[in-house]
């Protein structure tokens, strides 16, 4: 089953290129796939597979598929009807989640953020966007060039984010138009992080690079 990977903070981004930026929602990763066959039928975390029983994440399987599970299957059934299997990403977030830890008190829910297509990879953040945003996705707070004024302006939190945005362009490869991501994080989320955790942890959150370090 497809994981999610590492994204890279907004120093290995590709200055100029267009962007959609989307709110980074402060939650856990969790990931489901459908087969046209068998349906919904997997589950997982970032790191390992779950199901209803799991004392920590049982509870994302019916938040998502009460919330996504036949609409997302109608949109593929349509739009990519070509394709066998999907692995989508979600976000299971309450309100008061941070840095992947959650109040088992808060009521949660799960936010749709990505679709990895079998044997394609992952589509283009247009295509998120326009054949996706009917449902409930991050809020799309940018589009438009990837440059210093962009990264400023989520560092400085101009938007009122909780945590910072996840960029997303599109670069041609050998014919083939490869998705490409990073992170831009507000001060004051980088500020907590190294409050609570330390510097070690938050250089893990900027590549391992002392020069971005708040």
């Amino acid at each position: 089953m497809k994981t999610y990977p590492k994204i890279d903070y907004y120093n290995k981004g590709f200055f100029g290129d267009t962007v959609y930026a989307f709110d980074k929602l402060d939650g856990s990763n969790i990931r489901a796939e459908w087969n046209k066959k068998r349906g919904w039928y997997k589950f997982g975390t970032r790191s390992r597979m779950i199901d209803e029983n799991d004392p920590n994440f049982g509870d994302a399987i019916p938040i998502f598929l009460n919330k996504y599970g036949d609409d997302l299957d109608k949109v593929f059934r349509k739009t990519y009807s070509n394709t066998q299997s999907v692995v989508v990403f979600g976000e299971y977030v309450g309100d008061n989640s941070f840095a992947g830890q959650h109040e088992e008190s808060d009521d949660k829910d799960i936010v749709l953020f990505d679709v990895n297509l079998y044997k394609k990879g992952f589509i283009s953040p247009k295509d998120f966007y326009n054949n996706f945003g009917h449902l409930h996705i991050p809020k799309l707070i940018y589009k438009g060039e990837y440059n210093n004024d962009l990264i400023e302006d989520i560092k400085n939190n101009i938007w009122n984010l909780k945590e910072g945005v996840i960029c997303k362009g599109t670069r041609k490869t050998k014919g083939d138009e490869i998705v490409w991501m990073t992170k831009i994080k507000t001060i004051e989320w980088l500020e907590q992080i190294k409050l609570l955790y330390g510097e070690k942890y938050l250089l893990d959150e900027l590549n391992k690079d002392k020069s971005l370090l708040i």
